[in-house]
């Protein structure tokens, strides 16, 4: 078998995670969002170099087995308003009234960014029916002001049938007049019209950036003879080829990858709480694994605007290392603006002058400046010093040192507080749960942050660098299909689930795999609370419930990343390699162990003060608190009794 690659395209870094069986590496390249292309190939190359000794992405390519992607593009374009505009085509009368119909999802400002204009009204009659000729003077009306994309989205779905052929007639796509629309009621079907149009209009203004993209990306996998096609994964947890993927699906994809990654941690440990903490450059994503599931929200808010589609229960704080740390009022306080990849902190010596957490942690010795990146990146640490003693200690009245130390304190208590906030709104008590930290700032100081609240157990996942790149991996290539339970109740279920076999089985041909090599299952899709609830189908039959929705999903299973499971490992000691100081409170610097990562093999045992330091993991184990390594080479982290 070759090998499986999953690359996770973050805000501040692209994460790389290669495996063949028990041999797995991971590189990080920083994201270069002017041209996503870059870090992509710029992540595989690193790749290649620690896998063959020699920068080969030919060979890499070549030889790889499955290739599945996540990338931030889309939730960059919504939070830079970065989109492509759309011109929205709705029923006359509703030109006004939509946008308060939006409006009650949330804040407006990303709707003016995603329609600028007024949207346009169209008559529409008791059947359906519209004229042919009004709508060619909207449409030409449109063109002549520059609409780039047209979003049809009327409250009859054969009304919008009726306007697609419509355009097809007097705009056919063959002609370079042609004009890109999309049809509400074909990407979801959902009677909340709002809610539908919202979906839509979000698809389409991220669709035109993520074509691009995502394209080039497969054209690189081509041009180097990837085996199959590339494969990006999407937020519900599946992965598809990019000609099967709608771009609102890419919408914090990566974030999901870390949670497939906690899912399959809670099975391997035999949890049922984990609270999966991902702490990048920009934010801390939060989100509470539960009886081995990942809960969803029925109708997932991009933005603060609802839309048709469920998303996972995932909490984001602007709170990362690369947060802009300032003082108001005489207290520190830190984000939510982020200085991201460039400039980045002040010690990425790129012209950054802003204080960050990064910073502080560097002026602490927690951080090794020689190391960073595995020694891809030197950070400085005068400039660290310079802009924490600018920005935060002169206005606290501390020197640089101290303010560092301050800094990290105020990040584990307000980051802690989030914890417990979260944990607690899920219905669990963070004395009872097991943190699973992982992202590249999630170990650092994970066991201040759980010690803040009362857990008593961390595990840093082996990978917990790259953790969502390697979650990625646990994913199938999979498609969902849904239709109202109502209209599939009584004698019309078989008709309706010979049709949605049908498109299945056609979709998954399209795939380039054996229809018959898939798995088909039915459940019951329902929204209770704003939750989602599925169940099996009871003897075969289905419901007349009006809240019901029929479901199809179509898998086809891909080779998944290896676990191994707990076993009796022998207790031994973990070798160390000399000390280092550590400052994280005022005072004198206190000289801990350094652990390499590299050293620890299961069994291994260390009560801390001590650091765990590695090219792409760092972790520093509190005082009060030990690490055990597991069977997975998993850390954990447990408070001394």
């Amino acid at each position: 078998m070759g090998f499986l690659v999953n690359i996770d395209n973050g805000g501040t870094f692209t994460d790389v995670c290669i495996s063949s069986g028990g041999k797995v590496v991971h590189a990080k390249a920083i994201t270069t969002p002017h041209d996503l292309t870059q870090c992509f190939m710029e992540a595989l190359k690193r790749g290649s170099r620690d896998l063959y000794g020699e920068e080969d992405l030919a060979r890499l390519i070549r030889e790889t087995e499955c290739l599945r992607y996540s990338t931030t593009s889309g939730t960059n374009a919504v939070v830079e308003h970065k989109g492509t505009p759309v011109a929205l085509l709705v029923e006359a009368g509703d030109e006004e009234t939509v946008y308060g119909a939006i409006a009650r999802f949330g804040s407006s400002d990303l709707w003016k960014a995603m329609v600028p204009e007024r949207p346009s009204g169209i008559k529409v009659g008791a059947d359906g029916a519209i004229d042919g000729h009004e709508l060619t003077r909207i449409i030409n009306q449109l063109l002549s002001v520059g609409a780039q994309r047209l979003v049809v989205t009327l409250k009859s779905a054969q009304a919008e049938q009726n306007v697609k052929e419509a355009l097809l007639d007097r705009y056919p796509r063959h002609l370079l007049g042609a004009i890109p629309f999309l049809i509400s009621t074909e990407l979801v079907q959902d009677t909340d019209h709002a809610r539908r149009t919202a979906t839509s209009v979000v698809n389409s203004y991220l669709h035109p950036g993520m074509e691009h993209f995502l394209y080039s990306a497969e054209n690189i996998c081509k041009i180097h003879h990837l085996k199959r096609p590339l494969l990006i994964f999407r937020n519900d947890g599946d992965s598809a080829r990019v000609a099967k993927t709608t771009a609102i699906k890419t919408w914090g994809s990566g974030p999901r990858g870390g949670l497939e990654g906690t899912l399959a941690y809670a099975k391997l440990y035999g949890d049922d709480t984990l609270v999966a903490m991902d702490i990048g450059g920009t934010t801390t994503d939060v989100s509470v694994v539960k009886g081995k599931s990942v809960p969803q929200n029925a109708y997932g808010e991009v933005d603060e605007l609802q839309t048709s589609f469920p998303l996972p229960e995932l909490q984001s704080f602007g709170l990362g290392g690369s947060s802009i740390v300032r003082v108001a009022d005489g207290k520190i306080v830190i984000g939510p603006e982020s200085v991201g990849a460039a400039p980045g902190p002040a010690c990425f010596g790129r012209g950054g002058t802003n204080a960050t957490l990064t910073d502080a942690l560097l002026i602490a010795g927690v951080l090794d400046g020689e190391q960073y990146l595995g020694g891809e990146l030197k950070l400085d640490v005068e400039r660290a010093l310079q802009a924490v003693k600018t920005q935060v200690g002169e206005h606290i009245g501390k020197n640089a040192q101290e303010a560092a130390s301050a800094i990290i304190a105020a990040f584990q208590e307000e980051v802690g507080a989030h914890l417990a906030a979260v944990i607690k709104q899920a219905g669990r008590d963070p004395k009872q749960a097991t943190l699973v930290a992982f992202g590249g700032g999630g170990p650092m100081i994970a066991a201040g942050i759980a010690g803040a609240i009362g857990m008593p157990r961390v595990i840093v996942p082996r990978f917990a660098a790259v953790f969502s790149a390697f979650g990625i991996g646990f994913s199938h290539l999979a498609h969902e299909y849904q239709v109202p339970a109502a209209d599939a109740a009584g004698a019309a279920l078989a008709a309706v689930k010979a049709e949605l076999e049908v498109r299945a089985r056609r979709d998954m041909y399209g795939e380039g795999v054996d229809p018959a090599s898939c798995r088909y299952d039915y459940s019951l899709w329902r929204a209770v609370d704003g939750k989602v609830q599925e169940s099996p189908l009871v003897d075969g039959k289905v419901p007349a419930d009006a809240n019901a929705r029929l479901t199809l999903k179509a898998v086809h299973e891909l080779p998944s990343s290896a676990l191994v499971a707990p076993g009796n490992e022998q207790a031994s000691a973990a070798p160390t390699a000399g000390q280092t100081e550590i400052r994280l409170a005022a005072g004198k610097p206190v000289s801990v162990p350094v652990v390499h990562d590299k050293d620890l093999q299961p069994g291994h045992a260390l009560a801390g003060p001590c650091l765990i330091k590695g090219d792409y993991l760092t972790c520093l184990v509190a005082a009060g608190w030990r690490l055990a390594v597991t069977s997975n080479h998993d850390v954990v982290l447990e408070v001394n009794k």
